[in-house]
């Protein structure tokens, strides 16, 4: 089916891609100690956006939103 279909394999790709981010951002931010809202105040960013950096379904958060998540965390953003 993956061959009749190419793009379900990319979607899979990119599906996968979103849940390690969310997974490892969620991982950092535990062994931090912090809460989504402490994210929140450090980053700038908003708490739904710190929770859609972290939702294991949806659009893959902007770079830039990465970013200040992980300066939140005081994590380079080319870590981890």
């Amino acid at each position: 089916m993956l061959e009749a279909r190419p793009e379900i394999a990319e979607r899979e790709i990119e599906f996968r891609a979103k849940i390690d981010l969310a997974m490892q951002l969620r991982a950092l931010r535990d062994a931090a100690n912090l809460t989504q809202e402490q994210v929140a105040e450090r980053s700038g960013m908003s708490l739904e956006t710190v929770q859609a950096c972290e939702a294991l379904t949806g659009v893959m958060p902007d770079q830039a939103d990465v970013a200040l998540y992980r300066a939140a965390l005081q994590i380079h953003p080319s870590a981890g």
